[in-house]
């Protein structure tokens, strides 16, 4: 059984459809659809480098008479295989753009035949547009982040926070400077935490960590605490 002599290239269409996707020179990726129109055209540059490079090493043969690329195999001098399908698509298309040429017949085994098969050349233009586009360099892209992501800020200290015990079980508790305070008042065995109106903001196991709780509801790091009275007059 042979190859098939020397004839006019010919693409035989596959009945089968199916999808492949492809990174596109420009633009975003795109799902390309390979049906019975024909093959499909890659845009992606990396694919085009990669053909060029098996067709320079180990090397590409055209069987004229089906249309079927073989590579080249290395290990078995006059021997090789059949490229996947996709390959053979954009090797077809660069053939066709003149990017890749046709050489001298060769005889060549395949898969228990034999006949003659065209190599596949690069041409000088075509390595060097593979030369200059390995010398771009890809536009740095600022990591992407959540468009309603607040930015956070560096929260702002009390300064020294106030407690006045004013009378036993109850204290008031200023906050610094900020202009903002509360209520401790003695609850059983520990104490109840208010806002400025009475609110209820939560219960402490003392006067200290009272004004801290206090400082952090109203959205400040806590400062010092310096307590007035409570151990000189009424104790804890």
């Amino acid at each position: 059984m042979v190859l098939g002599g020397p004839r006019h290239l010919v693409v035989v269409r596959m009945t089968a459809q199916s999808t492949t996707v492809q990174d596109a020179l420009f633009g975003e990726p795109a799902l390309v659809e390979t049906d019975d129109h024909g093959p499909p055209a890659t845009q992606d540059p990396r694919e085009v480098a990669r053909i060029v490079a098996t067709a320079q090493e180990p090397g590409l043969l055209l069987i004229e008479r089906t249309g079927l690329v073989l590579r080249a195999d290395p290990a078995r001098p006059g021997c090789a295989d059949a490229v996947p399908r996709h390959d053979g698509d954009t090797v077809v298309q660069l053939l066709d753009t003149g990017h890749l040429k046709l050489g001298g017949t060769h005889h060549i085994h395949h898969n228990g035949s034999e006949g003659p098969a065209r190599s596949i050349l690069v041409p000088k233009a075509t390595r060097d547009m593979i030369a200059r586009w390995q010398h771009l360099r890809p536009i740095p892209q600022r990591p992407a982040t959540a468009p309603n992501t607040p930015k956070q800020t560096r929260q702002r200290s009390t300064g020294v926070i106030g407690v006045d015990v004013v009378q036993p079980g109850k204290a008031l508790v200023t906050l610094g400077a900020t202009g903002a305070g509360g209520t401790v008042i003695r609850d059983g065995g520990r104490y109840r935490v208010e806002n400025d109106h009475g609110a209820l903001v939560g219960h402490a196991s003392s006067y200290r960590a009272a004004a801290r709780l206090l400082a952090r509801y109203h959205g400040y790091t806590p400062g010092p605490v310096e307590i007035e009275h409570e151990h000189r007059t009424y104790g804890r």
